[in-house]
């Protein structure tokens, strides 16, 4: 999980070729103008996902993660936190939805740490990441986000390495 300023996003373009696709695009479009909806960058390697909803308390909102994506999550109105944990020490409550990417979880409330985003920041989520996305931070309101869809597996999950004496 990467967190910082839209100023500091071309920084991860050296992540992969299409890290810099989703990274141009976000640095080089009317963000506020977007409509929501899906907006194709490059088929499915990359592609932007613009969502407006209401935020809700964390007991309302499914942490999950992917295995064929990384997520950029940028705000472009509102304040939204996000719910985060390393991947490695939890199994999902509900199967691994191919045709989505996404498995969920079940996780307690002390083992997530929660990071806020506000207009001009992103946050980046790999596949080792679980994160809990939607969460008001002191009352729910009404949002708008860009997700950048990152392809970065070939369909199998991350497995980090094992450590070895």
């Amino acid at each position: 999980m990467i967190t910082s300023t839209l100023s500091q996003l071309f920084w991860y373009k050296v992540i992969s070729p299409n890290f810099a696709k989703a990274i141009d695009f976000a640095l080089t479009t009317n963000l506020a103008s977007l409509e929501t909806g899906r907006h194709d960058i490059d088929g499915d390697n990359v592609f932007a996902i613009v969502n407006e909803y209401t935020t809700k308390p964390a007991e309302e909102c499914d942490p999950e993660s992917h295995r064929d994506y990384a997520d950029i999550q940028i705000m472009i109105t509102g304040v939204e936190q996000f719910g985060y944990t390393p991947l490695e020490a939890n199994a999902p409550t509900t199967p691994y939805d191919e045709e989505r990417d996404v498995a969920f979880y079940t996780i307690p409330g002390d083992e997530i740490s929660y990071i806020r985003l506000t207009p001009g920041r992103f946050i980046i989520f790999f596949p080792t990441d679980i994160h809990q996305p939607e969460v008001f931070h002191i009352q729910p309101e009404l949002v708008k986000k860009l997700v950048l869809k990152v392809a970065v597996n070939s369909g199998s999950p991350v497995v980090p390495p094992s450590k070895t004496s």
